[in-house]
C-alpha cells in the first residue's frame, strides 16, 4: 500500500498551483522549468486518492454536482488559504455551452485526455468556430484565466483535479446526494488506479504525402491534420533525413530562416496546397517574452524540451489591424511537454516561454492576413547576428554553417540521428 501523502504539505503545494491562475502570466516567465514538468502528477494523484478515502459524503455531496459532460466531486472546501478542490469526471458526452470563465481556475489532468477549445467571442460560439484547439494529457498543467470562453470535453475514463480559491457554483447543475457521491467516488478510484498510456506516444496521423489541400481549411480541419506531426516525430529516420537534406533542396533551404525568436528548417513545402511543415529549434529565450501573433493558422507539436504557453485574446476586436501588448488579455496558460500539441488561429496572440533546447514541429496553414504588430517584435538589437556583415534583418536565410551547427546540435540532443556523409 502506498504511504498516504502529507495532506497539509500537498494541499499547500496545490494551493500554490491554484494561485497561479490568479496571477498575471507576465509574472510566470522567470525560470519556466519550475512549472514545465510533470513532477506534480504522482503526488497529486496520491493526494486525490487520499482525499477520496477521507471524504465524508454527508458533508461534501452538497458541494458536488453533475452537469452536461461531467460530474464534479468536492474533495475539500476552501479554507485557511487552501483552494476548493474538485475532482472532475467527464462522461464523454457533449459539455455545456462554453461561457466566459468567472474565476481563475487551475486544472490538473491526472489520467486520460481532455480536449480544450477556446472561443474568442459569442459569435464564435454561435458558429462553433474555435480559435484554439488542443488535447491536454496527464501531466499538463492548465490555467484558465478570468474571461476565457472554453469548452472542455473529456474521455469517459479521464479525471482532472480542479482547484480554485472561489467555490465552484455553476447555475443549472444538479447537486449530488450522499449515495450518488459514494458511487462517483468509487468510479473516481477506478479511473485513478487504472494504468493507461498518454498522448506522448500518439503516432496516428497522415503521412507527409497524404496531407490534403488546406488552402480553404478552417481551424478544426487543420487540427485534424496535426497528426502528421505525431507521425513524423515517431519516424526518426524520415525526420533525420529531412533535416539533413534541407541544404540540398533549394526551395526548402531558401524558406529555412533565422529569426529573432528561433531558427526554423522547412521539412516539406506545398504552397499549392496551402501548407508547410517546419522544425523550430535553437530558441532565443530573451526574445520569447513578448506575445506575438501569426498571419496564418498553425499546429505545433513538441519534440524536445518544453515551454510555458499562454494564449491571449485581443481586447480590441478580431485580427485585422495593428495590435500591441496593451491590447491583449490572457485566456489560457498551459505547460507543454514532449508529445504535447496545439492548434492556433491568427485571431489570437500567444507566448511560449521555452526551456533551453526546445524543439518543435509545426504545420503552417495558409496565409490569411498581413502580420499586424506594433511592440510585439523584439528590437533590432536582439535580432540574430547578420551574415557576412550585412545590416540586421528580421528574417534571413540560414547559412550553411548555421545549418551544420543546428544539425549537429539536434543530433547531440537526440532529436535526430547523424546520417552517413554529413558532418
Amino acid at each position: 500500500m502506498p504511504v498516504a501523502p502529507s495532506q497539509s504539505t500537498d494541499l499547500a503545494n496545490l494551493a500554490s498551483l491554484a494561485g497561479l491562475a490568479d496571477l498575471d502570466p507576465n509574472t510566470l516567465t522567470d525560470r519556466p522549468e519550475r512549472l514545465v514538468t510533470d513532477a506534480w502528477l504522482a503526488p497529486a494523484t496520491e493526494l486525490a486518492l487520499h482525499l477520496l478515502d477521507q471524504a465524508d459524503p454527508l458533508a461534501l455531496a452538497a458541494g458536488s454536482h453533475t452537469a452536461p459532460g461531467h460530474t464534479m466531486l468536492l474533495l475539500t472546501a476552501p479554507r485557511d488559504g487552501h483552494p476548493a478542490i474538485h475532482l472532475r469526471l467527464p462522461d464523454g458526452t457533449a459539455p455545456v455551452e462554453p461561457r466566459p470563465t468567472d474565476r481563475p481556475t487551475t486544472i490538473l489532468p491526472l489520467v486520460g485526455a481532455l480536449d480544450l477549445a477556446l472561443y474568442h467571442d459569442r459569435d464564435d460560439v454561435d458558429h462553433d468556430r474555435p480559435q484554439y484547439l488542443r488535447t491536454l494529457d496527464a501531466g499538463q498543467l492548465c490555467l484558465l484565466h478570468t474571461g476565457a470562453r472554453v469548452r472542455l470535453t473529456g474521455c469517459p475514463d479521464s479525471a482532472q483535479l480542479v482547484a480554485s480559491h472561489v467555490p465552484v457554483d455553476v447555475p443549472g447543475t444538479v447537486r449530488l446526494n450522499p449515495g450518488e457521491y459514494r458511487a462517483a467516488a468509487d468510479d473516481a478510484r477506478t479511473r485513478l488506479t487504472r494504468s493507461r498510456p498518454t498522448g506522448a506516444g500518439r503516432t496516428a496521423g497522415p503521412g507527409l504525402e497524404d496531407v490534403p489541400d488546406l488552402r480553404a481549411a478552417d481551424l478544426p480541419r487543420i487540427h485534424a491534420q496535426s497528426g502528421v506531426l505525431h507521425r513524423l516525430a515517431a519516424d526518426r529516420g524520415r525526420l533525420s533525413y529531412l533535416v539533413t537534406t534541407t541544404v540540398l533542396a533549394p526551395e526548402r533551404y531558401e524558406a529555412s530562416r533565422t529569426t529573432p525568436p528561433l531558427d526554423r528548417l522547412v521539412l516539406s513545402k506545398a504552397d499549392d496546397l496551402g501548407y508547410e511543415i517546419r522544425l523550430n529549434a535553437n530558441p532565443r529565450p530573451g526574445n520569447q517574452l513578448l506575445p506575438h501573433d501569426h498571419a496564418y493558422p498553425f499546429a505545433a507539436r513538441v519534440l524536445a524540451g518544453g515551454c510555458l504557453h499562454t494564449v491571449f485574446l485581443r481586447t480590441d476586436g478580431r485580427a485585422g489591424g495593428p495590435v500591441s501588448s496593451r491590447g491583449l488579455r490572457p485566456a489560457v496558460t498551459t505547460t507543454e511537454l514532449p508529445g504535447s500539441a496545439y492548434t492556433l488561429a491568427p485571431t489570437l496572440a500567444h507566448r511560449a516561454v521555452v526551456l533551453p533546447g526546445t524543439t518543435t514541429l509545426v504545420l503552417r496553414g495558409p496565409y490569411t492576413a498581413a502580420h499586424p504588430a506594433t511592440d510585439l517584435i523584439p528590437p533590432v538589437s536582439a535580432w540574430p547576428v547578420p551574415a557576412g556583415g550585412e545590416a540586421p534583418v528580421h528574417s534571413r536565410r540560414m547559412t550553411d554553417a548555421e545549418h551544420r551547427t543546428l544539425y549537429q546540435s539536434l543530433a547531440a540532443t537526440g532529436v535526430i540521428d547523424l546520417l552517413p556523409g554529413r558532418l
